[in-house]
């Protein structure tokens, strides 16, 4: 299997593993997000809801804490490089068209120029509360360089990719290349 590098990492793949399921993906029903209380600050979820828009449904307090800006209800592709949306987007669809597990290394830059480095994990459920498909991500910090004041506001300015891996969760694997 995976070795994931941040142990909220392998806590929220565990506890997604743990859900009941009829096939390979459980329901979005049964992701009660009050279980995994302490991983709730690096937890979002977003409806895939067009190849061009990708919303935030959730947004955990820790990346609101990160920046200033709310980004629950708004497009994630807004915030990647414009050259990268279209690969971005396909990267989060990926796990839904092809049911697999997904790790990636992300960059987040930020407007003041500080950079945060995440291990993003990304689950797919099947959505029973809903018509769009829905993945759950956690988002930890594996290391960050601060050089910022702490009165000084950040908004994310733009996300890379530094490295991305799809793990198979009992349906194979995608084959989206980056």
């Amino acid at each position: 299997m995976i070795e994931f590098r941040h142990p909220n990492s392998q806590s929220f793949f565990d506890y997604w593993s743990s859900l009941p399921r009829e096939g390979v993906l459980p329901l979005r029903s049964s992701f009660l997000p009050e279980k995994i209380p302490r991983l709730l600050p690096t937890l979002s979820i977003y409806e895939l809801v067009s190849e061009d828009f990708i919303k935030f449904r959730l947004v955990g307090s820790t990346i609101r804490e990160r920046v200033v800006e709310n980004y629950t209800g708004k497009n994630y592709l807004d915030y990647v490089a414009p050259e990268r949306r279209a690969k971005a987007s396909a990267s989060l669809w990926a796990p839904m068209k092809q049911p697999c597990g997904m790790r990636v290394f992300s960059n987040y830059n930020l407007s003041t120029g500080r950079t945060i480095f995440l291990e993003v994990v990304v689950l797919p459920v099947l959505n029973d509360l809903g018509e769009n498909p829905v993945i759950l991500l956690q988002s930890n910090e594996i290391k960050a360089r601060d050089n910022r004041s702490p009165e000084e506001a950040e908004n994310l300015k733009v996300i890379t990719v530094a490295g991305r891996d799809f793990f198979d969760i009992g349906a194979g694997l995608s084959d989206f290349k980056d």
